[in-house]
């Protein structure tokens, strides 16, 4: 029963994100959703460690082509075994976004799952991590997933070190710099995602590209760059400058911004609403990325 249930929930994953055909008949395959749309959990596989523990990597499927979700820990967005701890994000980019985060469950963990839960827009979906051999990956099935096909047997993770404290205090609208230093092995060569299926690229009133990527040629551009998320907190998070990974690096045209010699990037945060938030940034050189976690408390103007 287990075992179905997993195929079932694949399925239902791959068809939302496009990947299984359908009769040109069935016109659902075809629409796309600006907002209103729930966010699907995503097993991604597991990768036995040097110590026989394991890592159970998850990603997930925001359906909507622009809305950003929001959705706290709790009842209805929860990894169980509650014990494992609580990884998952909590605030959700439009589309599909894989391996963001990770559990690691320990050597003797046998035919258990790891299950994260998520509640939006009216709907409950389930993603079933299991020591299943099929679900078994690596370096190459993970920079395959994340760049479209691309992978180099010689590439290393990039690394990510805060500059700086990783807590800071600020008030609503007050600009918060945050600076990083990534390294790399300079695998793969950086380069521009080349041609499209489609030439059109949407955009919204304010020229924002519209986060349609499924309509642009699938690989990612490669090469060494920081990705800042809103990973937790109850507001809107405001980067500048910033760029959508997983988005934006499919389009046409899009490189990494040259990095200074001293591996040194930054950007601003600005936030709209009171709260405790965790900014995620994550070294990526488009095959493989890494995380590093900054917790900022958001307090009212005096």
């Amino acid at each position: 029963m287990a075992a179905a249930r997993r195929l079932t929930q694949v399925v239902c994953v791959l068809a939302a994100a496009g990947w299984l055909w359908a009769p040109p008949s069935v016109s659902a395959q075809n629409l796309q959703y600006l907002s209103g749309q729930n966010v699907v959990p995503a097993f991604e596989g597991w990768a036995r460690n040097a110590d026989d523990s394991f890592t159970f990597y998850f990603g997930y499927l925001n359906r909507n082509y622009r809305e950003e979700v929001s959705v706290p820990l709790g009842p209805e967005n929860r990894i169980e075994p509650d014990h494992l701890g609580q990884a998952q994000p909590t605030y959700f980019y439009p589309r599909r976004h894989r391996f963001l985060f990770s559990v690691q469950v320990p050597s003797d963990w046998g035919d258990r799952d790891v299950l994260w839960t998520l509640t939006s827009a009216g709907k409950t979906e389930t993603a079933y991590g299991s020591l299943l051999p099929v679900w078994e990956v690596n370096d190459q099935v993970i920079s395959e997933n994340r760049a479209g096909g691309g992978y180099a047997d010689d590439n290393r993770t990039p690394t990510i070190a805060l500059v700086g404290a990783a807590d800071h205090t600020v008030t609503v609208g007050e600009p918060l710099s945050l600076t990083v230093r990534l390294g790399d092995d300079g695998v793969p060569e950086p380069r521009a995602v080349r041609g499209t299926k489609d030439p059109r690229i949407d955009v919204d009133a304010s020229g924002r590209p519209l986060f349609g990527a499924g309509r642009f040629g699938r690989r990612t551009a490669l090469g060494l760059r920081v990705a800042w998320l809103h990973w937790r907190g109850p507001g809107t998070v405001t980067f500048a400058p910033w760029h959508m990974a997983g988005i934006d690096d499919r389009m046409p045209g899009w490189a990494p911004p040259e990095l200074p010699s001293d591996g040194r990037t930054s950007t601003t945060a600005t936030f709209d609403t009171p709260g405790t938030y965790v900014v995620r940034a994550m070294a990526d050189d488009g095959y493989l990325a890494v995380p590093v976690d900054i917790t900022v408390t958001v307090h009212e103007p005096r």
